[in-house]
């Protein structure tokens, strides 16, 4: 079964596409909704340690990467506005909730599962 909108390879579970998060149509007929393609897919996941790494050299750089736009760009101001309250304080604890998040975020998209843009690990 493939997303309407994108063609993305769904599964019989998903409720949402993996790769545009198009809700994925109910009114399939039965047959198509328990087949399950054998055929090896090319992965069109995102990397989790890319994410990481990403994240690592720029804080919210990994989230861009994993499809969080908007929540990159926040983060970053975030983490530039509590560097800078704080005296570099914050900068540390901030920097590593950016990267356990990228990381994460990476592994549910890898999965199937359904992202929100202001999702949290």
């Amino acid at each position: 079964m493939t997303c309407h909108k994108c063609g993305n390879q769904l599964f019989v579970n998903d409720q949402y596409c993996s790769r545009c998060g198009e809700r994925v149509k109910s009114n399939v007929s039965q047959h198509e909704s328990t087949v399950i393609n054998d055929e090896p897919q090319p992965s069109k996941g995102k990397s989790p340690i890319l994410a990481l790494i990403l994240s690592a050299l720029v804080v919210g750089l990994g989230q861009l990467y994993v499809g969080q736009g908007l929540k990159g760009i926040v983060l970053f101001g975030v983490w530039v506005l509590a560097t800078i309250a704080t005296a570099g304080m914050a900068m540390f604890v901030i920097w590593i909730i950016n990267l356990v998040d990228a990381y994460q975020i990476a592994n549910k998209v890898n999965q199937g599962k359904h992202v929100e843009e202001w999702e949290f690990f």
